[in-house]
C-alpha cells in the first residue's frame, strides 16, 4: 500500500518531464519554422526590389539604346534598326521568363529544415516504440 503513492507520484513526475519535453521540441520546431518564414520573406522582399530595379534600368537603357540607334541609321533603315531592336528584346525577354521557369521548378522546398528536423522527429518516436 505505501508502494502505491510512491508509484502514482513517479509517473506523474515522469508524465511531467514528458510534457515539458514535447513542450520544448515544439518550441524549438516552431523557432525553426519563424526563422525560415523571416529569411523566406527577406529573401523575396529583397528579390522583387531587385527584380523591379533592374527591369527599370533594363528599360530605360533598351530604350535609350534603340533611340540612339535609330538617329545613327539613315531615314532610309530606320523601320529595319527598330525591327532588329524589337527582335532582340524580345528574344532576351523570352530567354528571362524560361530561365525564371526553370528557377522556381528547381529551387529549394520552402521550409526545408524545418521538414527535415520533424523527420528526424518521427524517426526518433519511431525507433522507440
Amino acid at each position: 500500500m505505501t508502494t502505491e503513492p510512491q508509484e502514482s507520484e513517479g509517473l506523474a513526475a515522469s508524465l511531467r518531464r514528458l510534457g515539458s519535453s514535447l513542450v520544448g521540441v515544439l518550441q524549438t520546431r516552431l523557432e525553426i519554422l519563424s526563422t525560415e518564414i523571416a529569411e523566406t520573406n527577406f529573401n523575396l522582399t529583397r528579390t522583387v526590389v531587385v527584380a523591379l530595379a533592374a527591369l527599370f534600368c533594363l528599360q530605360a537603357g533598351a530604350l535609350l539604346g534603340i533611340l540612339f540607334l535609330v538617329l545613327t541609321i539613315g531615314r532610309e533603315n530606320w523601320l529595319a534598326a527598330i525591327g532588329i531592336a524589337a527582335l532582340a528584346l524580345l528574344l532576351a525577354a523570352t530567354a528571362g521568363g524560361l530561365w525564371l521557369r526553370r528557377w522556381l521548378k528547381h529551387r529549394p522546398p520552402m521550409f526545408a529544415t524545418t521538414i527535415a528536423e520533424l523527420k528526424k522527429d518521427r524517426d526518433r518516436l519511431a525507433r522507440k516504440l
